[in-house]
Order: C-alpha cells, then structure tokens, then sequence
C-alpha cells in the first residue's frame, strides 16, 4: 500500500516477503469469527454505524485548533490518570508496532494472510533498514570518504531539527510510516541521533585501530538492547495490567512460543495491539511555540507548513520539546481559572476506553493512513472492518478460552442496539475491558495477556535479543544524572541522544 519508487528500493525484508506468503497467524486459530453464521452485509453494516462519525465511539471533542490543542470532550475523552502513561507513550507504541508490522494488504481485500514487510522482531529494521551496504541512502557517506569510521545515519545538517528528506519533502527513512505525523517522525529522528551518539560512545571505548565495520555492529547492538530493556521494563510494565505482566514475564508465553519465524497473530495485530488509538489526544502542544490538532482534513494538503501535526512537512516550528511528552520532571507555569499555576510539564495521554478522538473519524491521506481511493476514513470504522475481513473471533469467546471472566452484557450494554453485546468485536472488547477492570490507566486482562505473549515471544524468538541471549543483563550507558545504575528509560535514551 505504502510502496513507491524510493522506498520500493531499499525496503526492509520486500524480498522475502513477496517470496512467502503466510506471514500472519490465529493465536486462537479453533475459535470461529465472530460474524460466524450470519449475514456479512449485515455485520459490515453494523461495524460501520459502530465506527462512524458521530456514533457510540465518537468521544464528541469540540472543534479543537491551533488556538486550543489540548481541549476534549472530558466527560467522554478524559485524561488517563496513570501516572507512568504520559502523551509519550502512545507514539512510542506506535514506533513499536511500525517495528514489527507492515502489512500491505488494502481494506477491501479477500486475502487474510499475506506478507509482512517488517521482520517480526525488535530489531529496528524499521529504522536501519538491510544495514549501510544495501540500504546506503539512509547512512552519512562522509566517514567512507573522509576516514575510515563506524557508519552513521544521515542528517541533515541544514535541517538538523528534521529527518532528511528529498527535495518533495519525502523522509529518507526506512520506514514511510514513521513520517505519518510531526511526533513519530521526532521520534524516528531521535533514534537516528541515538545511534549517531553510541557510535561515538563506542569509538571512545575501543582500540583507535578497530575495525569500523565491528564497531558498527557494537554500536547497533547497544542500541538494541538499550530499546529492548524499554519495551520490557518501562512500557509493557506501564501498559499491562500487573499480574499479567508478571506472569508472562516470569513463566514466559503459553499461546505464541517462540519459533525461527513467528507469524504475527492478527487478534494482535488488528485488535489487541490498537488499543493506543484510544489514547490519541485530539491535539498537542508539541513546543512552547506551536500546539495543533493531530490531523484537520480542511487543511490544503499542498501547505507547507498546515495548522496541524501531519508529517511530510518541514518547517522552523515542527519539532518535539520532548519534556512534554515524558517526565523530565520539568515544572511549567500555566493559567487556570485566572490564577497562575505550577503544573509538570509533561502532559497525560487519554485513557483506555471505546471513545475515540474526534479527529480520527476523517483521517487525511497519507503514509500509513488511508489511500485517495479508499471510502472508510474513520479510524474506528478501519479497525473494526478488518476485524471482518480476517475473521477475528469476538472478546468474550477469547477471554473464556484464557479463563478469564468475559464481561457481561450489562458491562456492553451500549451495544445491544447493534447486537454486538454477548458477541463483542476484540478491539472494542479489549478498550471497554480496559475501562472496566483497569478505569482506562491500563489495558485489561485480555488485552494484557494478548499483549504480552506476543512481545515476550517475539524477544523469545529472536536469538541476539537481551531477553534470549542474557536477560539478567542491565543497560551500560550512562543515563541522564550520568551514572550507569543498571536501569535506563525514555528520558535517558532521549538525553543521551542530545534531543532533549
């Protein structure tokens, strides 16, 4: 869907995955879809009047504008009050997931199990590409022409504060999906000077003869093991209902073991894992200069600089203060109520829940987002049609195959007049699971445990991951207060980086 003639180039794993079909799996493969048995232009009908603008997932947020970015409805669409949840996290989750999906498959297609163009590992393949011998176009050439040295990534150096990009504003990176918005494609780039930043890091701790390739390859391995122990021990920890996430972690995945070459579950894929969609703000104040709603479909699509968070865009004001986004500890001075206020920086992403912000319900076309010629613009209507196409079995068939307690029709009963309520589509069932068991601070059991066993066993399966080579193993680069205590978060990697 995504592939042009740039990125058909130098795509990460393109070969093998247009010479294997088969990349997509059932963690429930015996359980039949929910739509089982009945008419399937009836269901797609009531999936639709679920999904649309306007219905039961419509938080209903007021118009929000750069004048207003972080207004919402907040009776419907209020703050998650999980304290470890910050605005950062939703869009860490989605570099996540562009970090081992990529499926190409359009909306109103029959085939339910195709390629993924992503390798099923937390390998930054999304940000690395095949490595600087076959995807040169994202590394620095200077170091080959210059001296011999340990390759680094591009940046530009006239537009440091931005990925590169071409000159139609196209970003050279692995990955066209991590420039669908201003905030992923800081992320992406915070990744790149990551990188940039334990190459120089290992060249001051080696042997001034080492060899430039190895130390390459030191330097990507810090860096993946680094994000590896986040994934583990900051954002599932933060994600995941606690027992959960203890079980799995210490007793390892029962549904999704580890193999050579893991499909992707699509209960996770396509359900379980877009629980962070509900978490999507309606706007953001990126920089003290300049907040904007994540997407406003009015905007001229040929402005350089739109009053919204697209991506694809370069300008003076489109960059991250990543205080914002997580806790630096930073104070703020705000104005609340005619009263000045001293208020953390950092702001809060929405809860786990069924509504949905309204921007989502007309999404622009773009990279990662719906094509010119696609007629389902609503990011609820997207997800739950798919749930559909690849015959997902409904939440509460898959909580009493895990033994969990399904939630009853009285905890669904807002959908009875669509009667999904006794036969819950898993992606709604997991966010109203969320709101039930957890109060929307955490994902529930289901969506935990769906979670859960995928991540572990994805790390289970990739046999230079810290979690199965040495898992005892603690991060080594000094951290934000400059020590090196065996622990290391966001805020360091992003301090480290120097983009905060």
């Amino acid at each position: 869907m995504f592939e042009d003639s740039l990125y058909r180039s130098f795509t990460p794993m393109m070969e093998v995955a247009r010479s294997e079909e088969g990349d997509f799996g059932k963690l429930f493969p015996d359980l039949p879809s929910f739509a089982e048995g009945q008419n399937r232009a009836d269901v797609l009908r009531r999936l639709r009047e679920l999904g649309k603008k306007g219905g039961l997932m419509d938080a209903q947020d007021p118009l929000v504008t750069i004048t207003n970015p972080l207004d919402a409805n907040l009776r419907l669409n209020p703050d998650n009050n999980n304290p470890e949840m910050t605005v950062g996290f939703t869009f860490l989750g989605q570099f996540l997931d562009h970090d081992i999906t990529f499926d190409p498959t359009p909306l109103n297609s029959t085939v339910t199990n195709g390629k993924n163009l992503r390798s099923p590992c937390f390998d930054l393949d999304s940000v690395y590409g095949r490595g600087p011998d076959r995807d040169s176009i994202l590394y620095d050439r200077s170091p080959e022409l210059e001296r011999p040295a340990p390759t680094k990534f591009l940046i530009d150096m006239d537009a440091a504060s931005d990925l590169p990009r071409t000159s139609q504003q196209r970003a050279i990176i692995a990955d066209p999906r991590n420039d669908e918005n201003v905030i992923i494609s800081q992320l992406h780039l915070a990744f790149l000077k990551f990188h940039n930043q334990v190459v120089d890091y290992v060249v001051e701790h080696n042997p001034a003869n080492a060899n430039p390739k190895q130390l390459f390859e030191e330097a990507r391995h810090l860096v993946q093991w680094h994000y590896q122990y986040i994934i583990v021990n900051q954002f599932l920890k933060a994600t995941l209902d606690p027992m959960v996430y203890r079980q799995v972690k210490t007793n390892g995945p029962t549904l999704f073991q580890p193999c050579a070459k893991p499909k992707m579950p699509r209960e996770f894929q396509i359900s379980a894992y877009r629980f962070g969609h509900s978490q999507i703000r309606p706007g953001y104040k990126i920089n003290q200069g300049f907040g904007a709603p994540i997407f406003d479909p009015v905007v001229d699509p040929q402005d350089g600089d739109p009053n919204d968070l697209r991506g694809g865009r370069r300008a003076p004001r489109r960059f991250v203060e990543w205080d914002v986004f997580f806790n630096f500890g930073v104070q703020e001075v705000a104005v609340k109520d005619g009263k000045a206020v001293v208020q953390p920086k950092v702001k809060r992403n929405k809860r786990i829940d069924p509504f949905i912000s309204s921007p989502m319900f007309a999404l622009p076309v773009g990279p990662g987002l719906p094509e010119p010629v696609e007629d389902v613009r609503t990011l609820a209507g997207r997800n739950l049609e798919r749930h559909l196409q690849h015959g997902i079995p409904s939440g509460q068939a898959i909580a009493q195959a895990l033994g969990y307690a399904p939630l009853t029709s009285t905890e669904t009963a807002e959908l009875r007049d669509l009667n999904f309520h006794n036969n819950t589509p898993l992606w709604y069932y997991i966010l109203k699971e969320a709101l039930v068991q957890q109060g929307g601070q955490r994902l529930g059991q289901v969506g935990s445990r769906i979670v859960a066993e995928v991540f572990f066993g994805l790390l289970l399966s990739d046999p230079d991951s810290y979690w199965s080579k040495n898992r005892a193993w603690n991060p080594t680069l000094p951290r934000r207060n400059g020590r090196t205590d065996g622990d290391f978060t966001m805020v360091d990697l992003l301090t480290f980086a120097r983009v905060a």
